[in-house]
């Protein structure tokens, strides 16, 4: 609903501007909910940017963290690591895939 109603005001900006503003808000929302310590919301929010930007290396970094970290789900942390692994092409010169390698290997080593 917030994506319609912020399209429709930035109607007359062509589409992808109005596609950046958006995953600009979503990115101020995710911001704010982390500083406010609402993890839950900031997810929310995660999942309001992916459904725009589906290959967003950092949101779904976040989203494994906040698994892992905060809502302890661990299968739904390592899902998200191993996909910014595989959407950044397994490139460990990539800050997000070098950062979720080293995550799944925490990860799997607290499992073990």
């Amino acid at each position: 609903m917030v994506a319609a109603i912020l399209r429709q005001v930035v109607g007359r900006e062509s589409e992808s501007q109005a596609d950046y503003a958006l995953v600009s808000a979503f990115r101020a929302q995710i911001v704010r909910a982390l500083g406010e310590g609402r993890w839950r919301f900031a997810d929310h929010f995660c999942d309001k940017l992916l459904a725009e930007e589906p290959c967003n290396l950092e949101a779904w970094l976040l989203k494994g963290h906040l698994a892992w970290r905060h809502f302890q789900d661990t299968r739904a942390a390592l899902n998200c690591f191993q996909r910014v692994v595989i959407l950044g092409g397994f490139e460990s010169s990539n800050e997000y895939v070098a950062r979720a390698r080293s995550s799944l290997a925490q990860l799997l080593e607290q499992l073990s």
